[in-house]
């Protein structure tokens, strides 16, 4: 099973893709973290990586998907959840094809969504620990103890780019470089939409329900 959440900064995909991926016995799979584990395994791939993001710059997506079809023959046999890639078109193009040269594909692309004020509101009461780097929330997912960590009390911290103008700016690209991908995932009939409103528990309920749909006609189909 192959299966994409993507979405706008806010709406939670980081919480919902754990969750999912220990639900499913998924291997999670973010750009990011892949990147950062050839920077330190100090691959022959990942010095070319660590040289784009020691200058800021984004890494290319043909070194990107040099690591990304390597992961995917390593996993053929396993399932996966992507994280919060492909983040663009031509990423998703791109993934298919990959895909495609070991006879998968993409078997469902979960968009999470919320209203633009909601993100806003959620961004800005977002903190983390600086310690552990566990993520709360004052609107969904507070700590027990204000402005304390749960797990190693240190106090909690505001990312500085949590602020009304940058997150603005980041719900913007969003929708000119990511949204793009949802009439491509709808070509495809693959394409599922969730409102992100609501707990943890019930936005999980709501994903599952579709990937246990999912799973059981695929199940008669066979």
């Amino acid at each position: 099973m192959r299966i994409i959440l993507f979405g706008p900064p806010g709406v939670g995909k980081g919480t919902q893709a754990q969750l999912l991926a220990s639900k499913y016995n998924m291997l999670r799979l973010s750009s990011g973290d892949l990147l950062r584990e050839e920077v330190s395994l100090n691959s022959q791939v990942g010095r070319k990586v660590e040289q784009y993001l020691r200058k800021g710059h984004l890494v290319p997506d043909d070194i990107i998907f040099e690591i990304v079809d390597n992961m995917l023959i390593e996993n053929q046999d396993n399932d996966i959840l992507f994280d919060g890639f492909p983040r663009n078109l031509a990423q998703a193009r791109n993934l298919e094809k990959s895909l495609a040269q070991l006879d998968q594909t993409v078997d469902i692309a979960f968009e999470m969504y919320l209203d633009e004020n909601e993100i806003i509101k959620r961004l800005m009461n977002r903190r983390y620990c600086p310690k552990c780097g566990r993520i709360y929330n004052y609107v969904t997912n507070p700590p027990t103890n204000d402005g304390v960590c749960d797990f190693d009390k240190q106090k909690l911290t505001k990312r500085d780019d949590d602020t009304e103008e940058v997150i603005k700016q980041r719900l913007k690209i969003y929708e000119t470089e990511t949204r793009p991908m949802i009439s491509y995932y709808e070509t495809l009939n693959v394409y599922r939409e969730v409102h992100a409103q609501g707990t943890q528990e019930e936005v999980l309920t709501t994903i599952s329900e579709i990937v246990d749909d999912y799973l059981t006609s695929k199940s008669r189909s066979n």
